[in-house]
């Protein structure tokens, strides 16, 4: 049956489903521009990706190829150092077969050899006296045992204090208690601190012994061993002086100088080679060693610990 609005009515169906139809075509439509957009600029990260990381290569590679460079140069340089080494050397063997010879380093004057004795009697000095590390523990060892005594000091006072209030206070008051109190803590320490200082004594004995001792020595002593200290800065400038005049002329450096040091000082840490030959130097006017080939020359049996101390601190310095 049909009503009058049936024809009105389907009519009406039928433009919302057209409506429908293109809404749903719109929406295909932006949905294929909006993946084609998003493909596209997918297609533009990933390229920028690529071009990123040629970048980070093409970098990488400049680094390796820099590193290479410096290690290069490095190589250059101390190539360039062992030939002029070479060089110097070659220079001395003609110059020493034409008839050059080699400045006297170990060359002593009265002035030297006053120095030398000074620097030698101060170090006799100073191997009687106690070296100051000794000194130093000698006298906390002291003061330990004094602070321990104190302390002994004071816990029998209060032992004896705490007794003296118990004989004369009433059993069971409160300063009864006080005191049985104070008693016992007294005691307690006092045992404590007896045992302590019964393990100190003999260190302390020692120990004021040995500064007592060092006490009574000759104040010459101590005045030697300051006069010796000054005498080794002295001849140090010296020698100091000596080397740098000698590298700084045209004479030919001793055998002994080049062999352990090289024929020129090296272009860098050029200080701590010049403080490496002036403790040799000074070790060889100080123990006379006339060694043409060794710095250091050998150091003999009976050598002393002074000695031997410093032949190390000297070659020490050479090797570094």
């Amino acid at each position: 049956m049909s009503t009058p609005y049936g024809g009105d009515l389907e009519f009406r169906v039928q433009r919302i489903d057209r409506s429908v139809d293109d809404m749903e075509s719109d929406v295909r439509g932006l949905r294929d521009e909006l993946e084609e957009q998003t493909s596209g600029l997918n297609s533009r990260l990933d390229s920028a990706e690529y071009d990123l990381r040629q970048r980070r290569s093409e970098i990488e590679e400049l680094e390796e190829r820099a590193d290479t460079i410096d290690s290069d140069i490095a190589e250059l340089r101390t190539t360039i150092e062992d030939l002029g080494q070479r060089v110097a050397w070659l220079e001395r063997r003609v110059r020493t077969a034409a008839g050059g010879s080699a400045v006297d380093l170990d060359a002593t004057t009265p002035e030297i050899d006053q120095l030398v004795k000074k620097a030698a009697a101060g170090r006799a000095a100073e191997a009687q006296l106690l070296p100051a590390a000794d000194r130093a523990r000698h006298s906390h060892t002291l003061r330990l045992f004094n602070e321990t005594a104190t302390t002994l000091e004071e816990t029998r006072a209060a032992v004896l204090a705490a007794a003296a209030t118990l004989a004369t206070a009433a059993h069971g008051s409160a300063r009864f208690a006080e005191a049985t109190t104070a008693y016992r803590t007294a005691s307690t320490k006092l045992r404590t601190t007896t045992a302590q200082i019964g393990r100190q004594q003999s260190a302390a004995a020692a120990a004021r012994s040995a500064l007592n001792r060092d006490d009574s020595l000759d104040q010459t002593l101590a005045e030697a061993a300051d006069a010796g200290q000054t005498a080794r800065r002295r001849l140090a400038a010296i020698a100091r002086a000596r080397i740098s005049t000698a590298v700084a002329g045209t004479d030919l450096l001793p055998v002994w100088f080049s062999t352990a040091l090289g024929p020129m000082p090296p272009r860098d840490d050029t200080e701590a080679w010049l403080d490496a030959a002036t403790k040799a130097l000074v070790y060889r006017l100080l123990y006379g060693v006339r060694d043409e080939a060794l710095a250091l020359g050998s150091i003999p049996a009976q050598a002393t610990t002074s000695q031997r101390a410093d032949h190390q601190d000297a070659a020490q310095s050479l090797r570094r």
